[in-house]
C-alpha cells in the first residue's frame, strides 16, 4: 500500500521545468515598467512597521510610497538618475548615494531595493550570484538566497498572462519583510 501511494505522486520533469524557468524569467525581464499596491509588515532588530507599499517604476527611475497607519503620514523615496531623494511625512528631504543608505538612517531598515525591485517581480537580480534555488511545479521561483537575504514566494498571480509574485517573505540576519502585493499594473 505503501509503495502504490508514493506511485501516485507525479514525477516532475526538471528539463520541461528548467524550461518553464526560463521562459518566466524572459517573459519578467521583459516587464521595465510597472507599478504595485500592496501591504507591507517589516521587523528588524530596532523596530517594526506595517504600512501600505506603492511601488512605480519607470525603468531604471522609481518612486516607493510608505503609507503609514495611524495618522503618521507618506515618506516617499524618489530614485532617478540625478539622484536619491526621501521626502518625510513632515516635508523634510533628504538626499544620499543610493536608497538603501537613505532608508536604513531614515527608517531604520536594511533592505536591498537593488534586488527587491528583481524579488518582488519573481526573478533573481541579473549578475548577482544566488543559490538554494527552488522552482514550484510550474517552473516559477519558491525559494531562493541572494545577497544574504532568502525570498520565499508563497502566492502567484496572474496579470497578462504573466505569472506575478503576490505574496512574499524576505529575511536576512537583520530584517523580515512579509508583503502581499494586492494590484499589480505592467
Amino acid at each position: 500500500m505503501l509503495i502504490s501511494a508514493c506511485s501516485s505522486i507525479p514525477d516532475v520533469d526538471s528539463d520541461l521545468q528548467l524550461q518553464q524557468w526560463q521562459n518566466h524569467q524572459a517573459l519578467v525581464n521583459k516587464i521595465e515598467s510597472w507599478n504595485i499596491k500592496g501591504r507591507a509588515a517589516i521587523q528588524s532588530e530596532n523596530n517594526s512597521a506595517t504600512f501600505l507599499l506603492h511601488w512605480d517604476q519607470f525603468n531604471t527611475s522609481y518612486e516607493l510610497r510608505f503609507i503609514s497607519g495611524l495618522g503618521q503620514g507618506t515618506y516617499l523615496l524618489k530614485v532617478t538618475e540625478d539622484g536619491v531623494v526621501m521626502i518625510t511625512p513632515k516635508n523634510k528631504v533628504f538626499t544620499s548615494d543610493t536608497p538603501e543608505n537613505l532608508i536604513r538612517e531614515k527608517l531604520g531598515w536594511d533592505v536591498n531595493l537593488a534586488g527587491l525591485k528583481y524579488w518582488v517581480r519573481g526573478v533573481p537580480e541579473p549578475n548577482v550570484k544566488y543559490s538554494q534555488l527552488l522552482l514550484d511545479e510550474k517552473g516559477r521561483l519558491k525559494d531562493m538566497k541572494q545577497s544574504g537575504f532568502f525570498i520565499s514566494i508563497l502566492r502567484y498571480t496572474e496579470k497578462e498572462n504573466i505569472s506575478l509574485p503576490e505574496k512574499l517573505f524576505i529575511r536576512s540576519n537583520n530584517i523580515q519583510l512579509r508583503l502581499v502585493i494586492q494590484n499589480w499594473e505592467i
